[in-house]
């Protein structure tokens, strides 16, 4: 095989690299590389936000979500104020009730594995302390989580959030 003919296949695997990308990407495919759910590949969902299901939200602009985007816990992106898209679990959602201290983030008096709150991040910055003493959640009140055990940017530092955040819900591809 020549070098014109190497090009030729090289360009092509490209083009349909990028084709199938970008029909992905039309069709509501996310990628997630974070670690705040499962990386790989997303679609956005016409499904109603329920318990269990990952969404995908613009952070509301408040002081906490600020400092996370200046400490590199959220990018910078396309949602208002600049932030970028958050991908998290609902774990929450109206009349349940949540609690958020020290131990950990409790659901109906139930500990969610791995909620404990780090005191520290991998710098060692102070990280965010948040208390919530049996809060039953308001119509249109989501608590997101993370299913990560290592340093996750979820509810248990910035709370309860109005659904009015979500972008859509996500399922998982791959």
């Amino acid at each position: 095989m020549n070098a014109k003919s190497t090009l030729i296949i090289f360009g092509s695997i490209v083009a349909l690299s990028l084709f199938i990308g970008g029909a992905f990407y039309i069709f509501g495919g996310v990628v997630n590389t974070g670690s705040s759910i499962p990386s790989g590949l997303y679609v956005k969902v016409d499904k109603p936000v329920a318990i269990g299901k990952y969404v995908m939200f613009c952070p509301p602009n408040r002081p906490e979500f600020q400092d996370a985007r200046n400490k590199g816990y959220i990018s910078p992106g396309n949602c208002p104020d600049n932030f970028g898209n958050m991908m998290l679990k609902v774990s929450a959602k109206t009349k349940n009730i949540v609690t958020i201290n020290e131990t950990g983030v409790y659901v109906n008096d139930v500990l969610l594995p791995n909620s404990k709150p780090a005191e520290k991040d991998r710098e060692g910055r102070l990280m965010p302390k948040l208390a919530l003493d049996h809060y039953e959640l308001e119509p249109g009140e989501l608590l997101l989580m993370s299913e990560a055990t290592e340093n996750p940017f979820d509810g248990r530092y910035f709370g309860i959030i109005d659904f009015e955040q979500v972008d859509s819900v996500i399922n998982p591809v791959f």
